[in-house]
């Protein structure tokens, strides 16, 4: 799939197109066979990559749209019978919302079946991040237990595409550790935990969608703004964009990390880059993660 090479290299408007053309494809494949089986994994993977793609590249309507669609295109019944490989893409709508900082969407969600247990999963940390980021730190820690319960739901053995579910999960549980403290207003520990999860974050392999769908040095960037330390920012962005370049979040971060440091020349060059990122985006940003607004 030409995708994949788009994205590694950051052409993710290509991105995009190329599932756009995949998922049309798909719908006519779905007109001439009545009986999909297998491939009705495939064809979520069209829909998953250009939510990704399009989180990137701040479409946030094609985002949450497709997104959905990971979910919505695969019939009742057979996700029941193979609820055991499924299950890793069932939480993708929360990753979309989460991405567009639309907290009181990802509440409004309703439980996942129980057959569902990463999906469960993956819907009580998120629900825990949506309270953080409104501030409702008391709500955050009732479903951070929560989150912990139903992490212990999950077989041992569940695999996400190819990494260890439990690997996973436990990026959850130091992300949303990090955003807690950070609402509590202990930013070391805040650092400190954000630091954790990108460390597993970058033992997982390779995957596209990567398994853990929004970068977290987007947040640690937009954490270590608010506090202003500009120059831990500067490269904690930088090493983003090694990892998925010309992505508009780590291009505003970077951005505005130099221009706090005085660095304009350089500061106006990455704004620059950022624009043309961003000119296809359907929202403006101020931040490089939206649990905090404006960085």
């Amino acid at each position: 799939m030409p995708s994949h090479i788009d994205v590694l290299t950051g052409r993710w408007a290509e991105a995009s197109e190329q599932n756009e053309l995949a998922i049309r494809a798909d719908r006519k494949y779905r007109g001439m066979s009545a009986k999909q089986g297998f491939y009705h994994l495939y064809m979520l993977h069209n829909h998953h990559m250009l939510s990704f793609a399009s989180m990137m590249e701040g479409r946030c309507d094609v985002a949450i749209r497709s997104a959905r669609q990971v979910r919505d295109t695969v019939p009742k019944e057979y996700l029941e019978r193979n609820a055991s490989w499924m299950d890793a893409y069932m939480g993708s709508i929360y990753d979309a919302l989460k991405r567009f900082g639309l907290w009181d969407e990802i509440l409004q969600e309703p439980a996942p079946p129980a057959y569902l247990p990463i999906t469960t999963a993956h819907w009580r940390f998120h629900r825990g991040l949506a309270f953080a980021a409104k501030g409702e730190v008391r709500h955050a820690l009732i479903e951070q237990a929560a989150f912990e319960r139903a992490k212990d739901d999950i077989p041992e053995d569940a695999i996400m595409a190819i990494n260890p579910a439990k690997t996973i999960m436990q990026i959850a549980t130091h992300f949303l550790r990090g955003e807690i403290e950070f609402r509590r207003g202990h930013i070391d520990l805040a650092v400190d935990e954000l630091h954790k999860a990108i460390e597993l974050e970058d033992s997982l392999l390779y995957m596209e969608p990567p398994e853990w769908m929004q970068p977290t040095r987007h947040t640690l960037g937009a954490v270590l703004l608010s506090a202003g330390r500009a120059a831990e920012a500067e490269t904690v962005y930088r090493e983003d964009l090694a990892n998925w370049p010309n992505n508009g979040w780590s291009l505003y971060g970077l951005g505005r990390s130099l221009r706090l440091q005085g660095q304009l020349k350089e500061a106006e060059q990455i704004e620059a880059r950022f624009r043309e990122s961003w000119s296809r985006a359907d929202m403006p940003i101020a931040s490089s993660c939206l649990c905090i607004p404006k960085t």
